[in-house]
């Protein structure tokens, strides 16, 4: 019973501080935020800060590797596909749920896409998504038995690349564009391209 309710108390302790410190990086740059500044803002000492993690940086590596695995445990590429056709309500609704997941989460991704202190994240974020997918992708049955392997390696950098700026934008904007909305375009971009989703046809 002792070991439970300390364990309690050290997971109390360690979501105070994370939710201070995403809080701050919403205010001030990750360069210029201090220990003090961070134990403050959780109601703690800086003694009992000291008792979690070694330092702000350790502090921001454990945030960022949470946050990274509970969005990439969204993505399930073999999900979206079944007898070499892809299932159209699959595709939208994972767009959905990634969408809200970004939106339940927006605290932490607007921390790390805007605060200038950290400026690996897209790269690490898209690096996360394109070792899931290419674990993934073996699991996929190809329509023709086989793929153009250039494109296994351009598709998911285009499409990552994409996804990663259009979260960007769309937490800049407030979301203010609902999830579904998007999602919709997004689909309508990867069954008929650019091109077409805008309206061209292709010149004969």
């Amino acid at each position: 019973m002792g070991s439970e309710s300390t364990d309690l108390r050290v997971m109390k302790t360690r979501a105070a501080i994370q939710s201070a410190f995403l809080d701050l990086l919403q205010e001030k740059s990750f360069n210029v935020l201090t220990i003090k500044d961070i134990a403050s803002a959780a109601k703690i000492g800086r003694g009992t800060f000291y008792l979690h993690y070694v330092d702000k940086y350790e502090l921001l590596e454990m945030v960022i590797e949470k946050g990274l695995s509970e969005t990439i445990d969204h993505f399930h590429p073999h999900d979206y596909f079944l007898d070499g056709q892809a299932i159209p309500e699959r595709i939208t609704a994972f767009i959905q749920s990634i969408f809200r997941h970004f939106k339940k989460n927006a605290r932490f991704f607007k921390a790390m896409f805007f605060n200038e202190g950290i400026p690996m994240f897209r790269q690490r974020m898209q690096k996360r998504f394109l070792d899931k997918f290419q674990a993934e992708v073996r699991q996929l049955a190809f329509p023709n038995g086989s793929v153009d392997p250039l494109m296994l390696e351009i598709l998911p950098i285009f499409l990552s690349s994409a996804m990663i700026g259009l979260v960007s934008w769309w937490l800049e904007q407030h979301m203010r564009i609902p999830e579904e909305e998007v999602a919709q375009r997004i689909f309508l971009i990867f069954t008929r391209g650019p091109l077409r989703a805008l309206g061209f046809s292709f010149k004969a």
